[in-house]
């Protein structure tokens, strides 16, 4: 038996019921084989003290079990359905709860004592994780069948071992017992907690399995994801994959290659940098150590490195060989007569040598792997990447001089090399219009960055005057169009919401005659749009329209479609059917409404109103049908009408409007978002870069507004091309991978939270002896 699309959603709230029933076997087995590893540590030790001590750390988990037990299926059962509320949400998509999603602009927030306890988790995350994959592969195969979604979404598993690592270590936090207790029950208990979740990830495989569930195909990563430059979690929406080819990736061994030295593939930079002294360093602890590389204290400018940190730094030559390969070479100004700076090599390998604090060295590290970090993003082109290579010396002699760099993201020098890689995101390639005029003015900063002078933050502030002026000049002549199509998208936003309104009014009024659907179609469709076009006018003060003809319109429309009323009335109807029939014409005008759309509704109604003059019934295919039918045949297409935005031809010329049609959009989202509770274009956030099929061809397009209420999207292209359409049609796009993202995240945010997950990665190697 194999599980239908229907049949999904029973199985995945059977498996709720059954993991809520498994969670109290996982604890209780958690609690049994720590305890006897703890008392079985202890008759090995020949040292009475430390014999005692475990057997102390074993006596205090028997007392505490009790409470261990019953808060962790509680606060397990709360987390789980914090994901599953959380799987609805608009967010993209990342691996949440997850160490390896830690950020930059976090850590910096972040206390001491909560910089520890990150680690901390993150060890006992780690170590869960490796020893509960076996079980978690084929279980996340499964469950995401059961979800709704087509192919393997770990980041939504509510059972994940993030999740439940996070559990624990919440949970024993709270217990009343000595912190090294509760630190010997983490080291000695997160291997075995690993073990115990693989026996729960089997026994709810084994469970979907019997309900028939077919395990769903894990997915693909692009290589810049696999880097970390996008989202993290493997398999994700295929509707919201970049363009480029993607390498399989081992669902077994992805995270587990961000946390393991021995599977990190370049292996952990170097232990200088730790989360800690990251945290040190954005915080300002070191401000003291940055005096600048002329002398030290004592006014000696021969003092050596403190003798700790003297050959802590990476290997500045591996770097540059490895930039080399890439064809990314520091560029020589042999032929400039001012003095020629030093190679990239050597000049970081002689600040490192003058660096004489903890604060310096680490200032180098970061500023190398931030750089490092930006050569091999492959959203970058290799131009622009080749000038932040060649610029890095002036951001070496910078970050040793001037710690804010790293604490304030408004840091002129920060917000240059933010601004430039931001607005290289425009160019999917050199031949795309308007680089090569980029690249010049990217390349006039660039030559003014490898002065000596450069290292201070008024010089970076000129240069990002000069270069944000640059650009304003070049976009000035877009500014206006931009202006022009948000104001026509925030008046069709707020005309369509009362359109919406209007036409459940019109439904709900005791006059509405059913039975009709052109009639309907026209009432709940194109007059809902006069009538409310009309009353926001009158809202907004326009002379003349307080007294709502087109209002008074609808209400001699539909007494006349009403046989029992027309039928002793007809002298009546005779003398408003012209008047109505020019209210209605100038009414879809005021809103530039074709009335070649509205012919079969005119038609319908010059029908109706002569069967009405002749006391004969009209046609239709709908005669004898009891209410109840009528209302069932034509509601869902009454709504869909009544629901679908619609812009005049004016305010869809000014914003590139893409119409919702019915032979463009499916008339319903894909069950997977239903099922999840996903609004339509969840997956984009105000800013995100995608490449986007316009005219059959390809463009690169930034996602630059959304109307407040999340009904409109507008996109902006190559040469201020604007690109807008409803939240339905780009659920539409995204699921048909007519819209690939290409970034969520800024490049150099992405850059420098690779950076916090280094120093975190770096924290992790070295376990602490339990």
């Amino acid at each position: 038996m194999t599980i239908s699309t229907n049949q999904s959603g029973t199985a995945f709230d059977a498996c709720l019921e059954e993991g809520t029933r498994q969670s109290q076997n996982l604890i209780q087995g958690w609690c049994a084989s720590l305890a006897e590893r703890l008392y079985g540590r202890s008759k090995t030790q020949a040292d009475p003290a430390q014999r005692r001590t475990l057997q102390n750390v074993a006596a205090a988990l028997k007392e505490n079990r009790a409470f261990i037990e019953a808060g962790f299926v509680k606060q397990l059962e709360a987390a789980v359905r914090d994901e599953i509320h959380q799987a609805g949400g608009r967010q993209p998509d990342r691996p949440a709860n997850s160490f390896s999603a830690l950020s930059f602009d976090q850590l910096e927030l972040m206390g001491d004592n909560q910089v520890q306890e990150a680690v901390e988790s993150a060890r006992l995350q780690q170590q869960i994780k490796l020893a509960s994959e076996a079980g978690l592969v084929g279980f996340s195969a499964r469950l995401s069948t059961a979800q709704g979604f087509d192919r393997v979404r770990t980041d939504k598993n509510p059972w994940r071992p993030e999740v439940v690592s996070q559990v624990l270590f919440a949970l024993l936090k709270t217990t009343p017992v000595a912190n090294h207790m509760r630190a010997s029950w983490l080291g000695n208990g997160a291997q075995l907690m690993g073990e115990q979740l693989h026996l729960f990830y089997v026994a709810l495989d084994r469970m979907l399995a019997e309900q028939g569930v077919l395990p769903a195909p894990y997915g693909v990563l692009s290589t810049a994801q696999v880097r970390g430059g996008t989202s993290a979690a493997f398999a994700a929406d295929p509707a919201t994959e970049p363009a480029a080819q993607a390498p399989v990736v081992s669902p077994s061994r992805l995270d587990t290659q961000l946390v393991t030295a021995g599977h990190l593939g370049q292996s952990v930079h170097n232990k200088l940098l730790t989360l800690d002294r990251l945290h040190h360093l954005l915080v300002g602890d070191y401000d003291a150590s940055f005096k600048g590389l002329a002398a030290s204290s004592d006014g000696n400018s021969d003092a050596p490195l403190h003798s700790d940190f003297a050959h802590t730094v990476p290997n500045a030559l591996d770097m540059l060989m490895e930039l080399e390969k890439k064809g990314i070479t520091p560029v020589s100004r042999a032929n400039d007569t001012r003095s020629t700076p030093l190679p990239l090599a050597q000049m970081r390998a002689h600040l490192k040598t003058d660096a004489k604090t903890l604060g310096q060295s680490l200032a180098i590290e970061v500023i190398g792997l931030m750089i490092k970090q930006l050569a091999d993003d492959d959203r970058l082109l290799m131009p622009v990447r080749q000038v932040i290579v060649n610029a890095e010396p002036a951001f070496l002699r910078l970050a040793v001089t001037d710690p804010r760099f790293f604490s304030d993201k408004t840091h002129p020098a920060r917000r240059l090399l933010d601004v430039i890689t931001s607005a290289s995101l425009a160019y999917a390639s050199e031949d795309t219009a308007g680089f090569a005029e980029f690249m010049a003015t990217v390349q006039q900063t660039a030559a003014l960055l490898t002065e000596e002078h450069a290292s201070d933050a008024q010089h970076f502030a000129g240069l990002l005057q000069t270069f944000e002026k640059s650009q304003a000049r070049q976009s000035q002549q877009y500014l206006e169009a931009q202006r022009r199509a948000v104001q026509a998208l925030l008046q069709a936003e707020q005309r369509n919401l009362l359109a919406e309104k209007i036409a459940s009014e019109i439904h709900e009024r005791p006059d509405f005659v059913e039975g009709n659907r052109i009639i309907t179609s026209f009432l709940t469709g194109p007059w809902s749009q006069v009538i409310a076009s009309e009353r926001l006018r009158g809202e907004h003060g326009q002379a003349g329209l307080s007294k709502a003809l087109y209002g008074r319109t609808l209400d001699d429309l539909l007494w006349s479609l009403d046989p029992a009323k027309v039928l002793n009335h007809q002298k009546r109807l005779l003398k408003i059917i012209p008047h109505m029939l020019e209210s209605l014409r100038e009414g879809l005008l005021s809103i530039a409404y074709p009335l070649e759309h509205s012919r079969s509704f005119f038609d319908e109604l010059m029908l109706i109103h002569r069967a009405g003059l002749r006391v004969v019934a009209p046609r239709s295919d709908t005669s004898g049908k009891p209410r109840s039918e009528l209302a069932d045949m034509f509601s869902s297409d009454d709504a869909l009408e009544s629901s679908r935005p619609w812009l005049a031809p004016a305010e869809a010329q000014h914003t590139g409007f893409i119409d919702d049609s019915d032979d463009q959009v499916g008339s319903a989202p894909s069950a997977a978002f239903q099922q999840q509770g996903m609004p339509e274009g969840a997956a984009l956030q105000l800013g995100d870069w995608v490449e986007l099929l316009v005219d059959l061809r390809w463009l690169r397009a930034q996602l630059t507004w959304i109307s407040p209420h999340n009904t409109l999207f507008m996109f902006t292209s190559e040469g201020g091309r604007k690109h807008s359409m409803t939240a339905r049609v780009l659920n539409h796009l995204q699921r048909s991978a007519l819209v690939k993202v290409v970034s969520h995240q800024g490049v150099l945010d992405g850059a420098l939270d690779g950076v916090a997950r280094t120093a975190m990665r770096n924290s992790l190697v070295n376990e602490p002896v339990v």
